[in-house]
């Protein structure tokens, strides 16, 4: 039976799910299978954006989405090997590219298509080195209408004349790829498309430039879909599509584009890869239950049931409500706990009196992400870290955490959910747990405490610190 259930409260962060992904080979490269197909990640970097390149977002979508002001990037390209073809789409900025390729077992060579999204810098520069093609036998996709912006003089000009340089960068790309160069007519999506070669096709997706495509790959039953600069601040445009970007070149194209092919994926449930989504740079929308969408990261089942095994593993009493507390923890932080910074601080004192095991380990990662630890009393108790440290690194932590309406919890937690289903456990009370822990989120409400079992055989103590906190500042107490 559910016990102990507290009270309301918002926040989190945004989530996906994974089909078939292949083992990741280093941190920039990821995989998925699609039919016959793959499609593999070559990642050039992750980095954060910022909020003052959005256009649109408010200050409630950043309390919700990125409460820092800042939102996980990246800049990626895409290696698509179907059908006998050896298909680049993008490249990126050209950095760590053609190590990507080899650590896949390809050479440059061995391109025989690049397809190019658009001509912005930070998809093109790995086509030349010292001015040269740096992929000699491959044919070059660029659709009609992005040659023909990036080729007017009349469009270059319109602009200052410090933004003009991106032209003498894709022109420069064009003119070295003149020989190999095919200008493509692309359709919308939804509509009979007219393939590159078979199972491969493009589709158009302006906005963000005057000819910005996506391409689709379909073999067998599966369907792909790599799409660009559809986002570039996934976390929040995901939940939020009207929020443009300062570098769109038709800020309301790319918001009409946006919504157009976000409602036709999430339909036809097609998973889709981004130039700028962090790792896995890939992944799937669904339904919020609010507006807009959730993107669930490719890799999330797989990151969802190590965590379980994890928990499982140092905690086998535990029940589904414990795993649903660990995740939860780990999109909420504490900000549901800290109403009253004096009571908060009281507590704190009163359970330090109380009689605290020693700790496995001092520090202990939430959910599939890791953005809040576990801290143990014991590392108080014990003379680690000084009790006002941990509370002031306590405290702060609530601004840590994004703070998304109750709904988006809700579908973020049954997506996790689907994934402890398929782990099949045998724990106890799992459906009545299960059951219990929905009419919780369908009430309006969403916080639990630990199960009986739970506090009975572990007898917990400790107080939830982000990540960023934890790694900048406590760990430096225990050397």
């Amino acid at each position: 039976m559910m016990k102990k259930i507290c009270g309301l409260g918002t926040a989190s962060m945004i989530l996906l799910a994974c089909t078939s992904p292949e083992k990741q080979l280093n941190m920039n490269i990821f995989t998925q299978t699609v039919g016959t197909a793959k499609v593999s990640l070559l990642s050039e970097g992750q980095n954060t954006g910022n909020s003052a390149t959005l256009i649109g977002a408010t200050p409630e979508m950043f309390r919700e989405c990125a409460p820092d002001s800042t939102y996980p990037s990246a800049v990626n390209a895409f290696l698509v090997q179907l059908s006998g073809h050896t298909i680049l789409i993008d490249a990126g900025f050209g950095n760590q590219l053609l190590q990507n390729l080899k650590s896949l077992g390809v050479t440059a060579r061995q391109i025989d298509i690049v397809a190019l999204t658009h001509l912005h810098g930070d998809h093109t520069g790995g086509m030349l080195r010292d001015g040269k093609p740096v992929f000699p036998n491959a044919t070059v996709y660029v659709s009609q209408p992005e040659y023909d912006y990036w080729m007017s003089d009349e469009a270059m000009n319109s602009l200052p004349e410090n933004r003009r340089g991106g032209f003498a960068g894709a022109r420069k790309v064009l003119e070295a790829y003149k020989n190999r160069l095919q200008l493509i007519n692309v359709r919308e999506i939804g509509e009979t498309p007219e393939p590159l070669v078979p199972g491969f096709y493009g589709i158009a997706a302006y906005g963000h430039t005057p000819g910005h495509v996506m391409f689709m790959v379909e073999s067998g039953a599966g369907k792909f879909l790599i799409w660009g600069d559809i986002t570039h601040a996934t976390a929040i445009q995901t939940p939020y599509p009207a929020v443009a970007v300062t570098y769109d070149v038709n800020p309301g194209q790319a918001v009409a584009t946006r919504h157009k092919v976000m409602d036709y994926v999430a339909r036809h449930h097609i998973p889709v890869a981004g130039a700028h989504i962090a790792c896995p740079g890939m992944g799937e929308l669904l339904d919020n239950r609010r507006q807009g969408y959730l993107f669930q990261p490719a890799d999330l089942k797989e990151k969802v049931q190590q965590a379980v095994r994890e928990q499982l593993k140092k905690y086998p009493e535990l029940r589904l409500q414990d795993l649903y507390k660990n995740f939860f923890q780990d999109y909420f932080g504490p900000e549901h706990l800290i109403s009253d910074t004096a009571m908060a601080a009281k507590y704190l004192r009163q359970e330090l009196d109380s009689e605290i095991n020693p700790a496995g380990a001092f520090f202990e990662p939430a959910g599939w992400e890791g953005r809040f630890y576990r801290v143990d009393l014991s590392a108080v108790k014990e003379g680690k870290i000084p009790c006002p440290v941990l509370l002031d690194a306590f405290l702060r932590s609530a601004g840590h955490a994004a703070k998304p309406p109750l709904p988006i919890w809700h579908a973020q937690w049954d997506a996790i959910l689907s994934h402890i289903d398929a782990l099949q456990l045998s724990l106890p009370d799992y459906e009545t747990d299960k059951a219990a822990l929905q009419e919780i989120l369908q009430s309006g409400r969403y916080a639990v405490h630990h199960s009986d079992a739970f506090s009975d055989a572990y007898h917990p103590h400790y107080r939830i610190v982000s990540k960023k906190i934890v790694e900048e500042e406590l760990t430096l107490y225990l050397k």
